[in-house]
């Protein structure tokens, strides 16, 4: 399977993205935002390709919130979101360079976007098949923050258990258990309190976690599944 990834094209995202490199554990401390245009978004952003009938995502906003995102997976068919309604409300001003979308054939499409105000990352998946709804993730752990590195190719998230990282182009996951008995009161809006560090690889993860007065660090290989 092809493996699509895209960004916005905007210059500030890739040199955001290119911060984030570093040897494996070895990531910049991030400051209280890493958001470097703050500025009321009003055009719709496209991002993907800019041919008809390719992968693209666009995403429309109202009093500088997203107000509704269309995903257009080209012959494999296309889904509209109302924002509002999809995310429960949630107030999230993203900054331009704040955003990325990538596509896996056979998959689905992914745009992954971070709040300018808390740094929160967030994704949302469409998979190709009629009748899939689209997912969301509220804990999401995207390359736009300094402190996180994730291969191209994959997505990452995490829940009170896991951290799971995606492999767009199968499905797949791979899972890492966080404590061994879970974790509880995390704020989400507030990653790095909980999630220090992470480092991604196509077969490698590395994590370094804050719970209870303790760092627990995860440096183990993948197994997809």
């Amino acid at each position: 399977m092809k493996l699509k990834s895209l960004s916005s094209g905007a210059i500030a995202m890739a040199a955001l993205l290119a911060s984030c490199g570093g040897s494996e554990g070895a990531t910049e401390t991030a400051s209280s935002s890493f958001c470097t245009d703050s500025a009321c978004i009003t055009e719709p952003l496209r991002l993907g390709s800019p041919t008809p009938d390719k992968p693209s995502v666009t995403v429309s906003f109202k009093d500088c919130q997203i107000d509704s995102i269309f995903f257009d997976n080209g012959k494999l068919g296309n889904a509209k979101i109302g924002f509002a309604d999809f995310f429960g409300g949630r107030s999230i001003k993203p900054g331009k360079a704040l955003f990325g979308f990538a596509f896996g054939e056979g998959q689905g499409a992914w745009l992954k976007f971070n709040d300018c105000a808390t740094g929160r990352g967030y994704l949302i998946k469409v998979p190709v098949g009629k009748g899939i709804s689209p997912m969301k993730y509220f804990s999401a752990v995207n390359n736009f923050d300094p402190k996180f590195r994730v291969d191209e190719g994959l997505v990452s998230y995490y829940d009170n258990t896991f951290l799971y990282v995606e492999d767009i182009s199968t499905g797949k996951i791979a899972k890492t258990l966080l404590t061994d008995t879970g974790v509880k009161g995390v704020d989400h809006d507030n990653v790095h309190s909980f999630l220090d560090s992470v480092n991604i690889r196509k077969d490698h993860l590395y994590a370094k976690i804050k719970y209870e007065g303790k760092d627990i660090v995860h440096d183990v290989p993948l197994t997809f599944k």
